[in-house]
């Protein structure tokens, strides 16, 4: 039976919501001045590693647990409380622009921490949303056709907020372009610095005001009857327990998040390191955020690739062409080759939104939509220890090169290099793991 007319366009409004949501939410204009921003507001090198620590804590400690709350009390109200942290998150950013820096430090610790917990609550809320849409106009076929819409509209408001942030950060830039108009302003740094976060701040309004236009069809269990907190507490722990059981019990959706778990994970390791790795191979700094762009735009081709492969191959060949895509990529980069090494480095950019894609089909096609959300967000916590566990080894292994030579004989650069063979050996290791465990989990 069709659905009334008025519940139809509500269900696919959802679907255009979810894509605005998720241009802007990544459409961040402070991202390609990320690092600068922080240390020119006035914070030192180790307190921007620390806040990085808590921001990546805060993800992990509520990915899962806001997962199950959207399950249980509405994706729709999750995703609010995730844009309205995210309004919080940029008011802070902007405040920090202008006050005493004794307090800095702290404020930019709440930043993080409102960051980390709207990144979580955002996970998998609003993803089950659009697909639980999809299913309920009876059209769940075309989810990967919504996934590439997607994607590539992201990627191009990504393209658009590296340049653009990346241009009114720069003063110099400004004003000599103002000269050139033959406009007689004069922006100091000081006022530039803040036009990338306020932009931002603008753009979580808007996000704001997009989720309240999602329409959630069925009643989220905490109005029959609204229960206390301490009993959405204890629901939402029932909730992950049932998850976490359920994916145990399911292999081929336990080797999906493996899976994603080992590419992402190697793939995101370098894209850490990608600044490092252009400046050795001799592309100059400032074309670095244009590359950046350019990798987002990578995106748009992704996309179309991903939606083939999904619907035209099973999911192990699927597997085997993003292994061979990321070795390739891997083995490529260790040459270093100067400039056009940048070649290689396109492969693990694209294996990130491979990855998603591809992760998110299969998923959201396996799991019932009453556990959807807290599936998705164990995908989304599989994801970052990943990447923490590849960070932590990487580090280790710089530490062992360095200590290996105490008269410092080798240059950083060579340290660097060196380090980089371990991403292919480690890649390996984890596809023999994966092979081994998925023959002993059938058996």
């Amino acid at each position: 039976m069709r659905a009334p007319n008025i519940k139809q366009r509500q269900l696919e409004r959802n679907l255009r919501n979810f894509t605005i949501f998720r241009l802007l939410f990544s459409a961040r204009f402070y991202y390609p001045v990320f690092t600068i921003l922080f240390l020119d507001l006035g914070l030192t090198l180790e307190q921007f590693s620390i806040l990085n620590v808590i921001w990546a804590l805060s993800i992990v400690f509520a990915e899962v647990p806001s997962g199950a709350l959207a399950d249980i009390v509405g994706r729709k109200n999750l995703i609010i409380f995730a844009a309205t942290l995210m309004v919080l998150e940029m008011s802070l950013l902007t405040l920090a622009t202008i006050i005493d820096p004794s307090s800095l430090f702290l404020l930019m610790a709440a930043n993080r921490i409102l960051s980390g917990l709207s990144e979580a609550a955002a996970s998998g809320a609003d993803e089950a949303l659009a697909y639980d849409s999809l299913c309920s106009l009876g059209r769940e076929k075309e989810w990967p056709k919504v996934l590439e819409r997607t994607t590539q509209i992201v990627s191009i408001g990504f393209f658009v907020s590296m340049i653009l942030g990346a241009v009114l950060y720069e003063s110099t830039f400004l004003n000599a372009t103002l000269e050139r108009l033959g406009i007689d302003w004069e922006l100091s740094s000081i006022r530039t610095i803040r036009m990338p976060v306020v932009l931002t701040l603008l753009t979580s309004l808007l996000l704001l005001l997009n989720t309240f236009g999602f329409h959630e069809e069925t009643e989220p269990r905490n109005t029959q009857p609204k229960p206390r907190s301490n009993f959405i507490a204890k629901d939402a722990f029932k909730q992950m327990l049932i998850a976490a059981k359920w994916t145990l019990n399911h292999r081929f959706v336990l080797l999906i998040i493996l899976s994603a778990l080992m590419l992402d994970s190697v793939a995101r390791q370098f894209v850490i390191l990608a600044s490092e790795y252009y400046r050795i191979i001799d592309i100059p700094i400032n074309w670095f955020g244009f590359i950046g762009a350019g990798m987002s735009v990578l995106g748009i081709v992704n996309a179309k690739f991903s939606r083939y492969l999904v619907e035209n191959h099973t999911p192990l060949a699927n597997f085997l062409v993003l292994c061979l895509i990321l070795m390739v990529s891997l083995i490529g980069l260790c040459f270093a080759i100067p400039f056009y090494g940048a070649i290689f480095a396109a492969g693990a950019f694209s294996m990130i939104g491979l990855v998603r894609f591809q992760s998110s089909f299969y998923i959201n096609k396996e799991v019932e939509s009453a556990q959807r959300a807290t599936i998705l967000s164990f995908k989304g916590l599989a994801l970052n220890i990943g990447l923490g566990a590849a960070s932590i080894l990487y580090s280790g292994y710089v530490a062992f090169l360095r200590g290996r030579d105490p008269m410092q004989s080798s240059s950083t650069d060579d340290i660097f290099i060196e380090a980089l063979l371990s991403l292919p050996s480690y890649f390996l290791i984890l596809l023999i793991s994966i092979f081994f465990f998925s023959r002993k989990y059938k058996n």
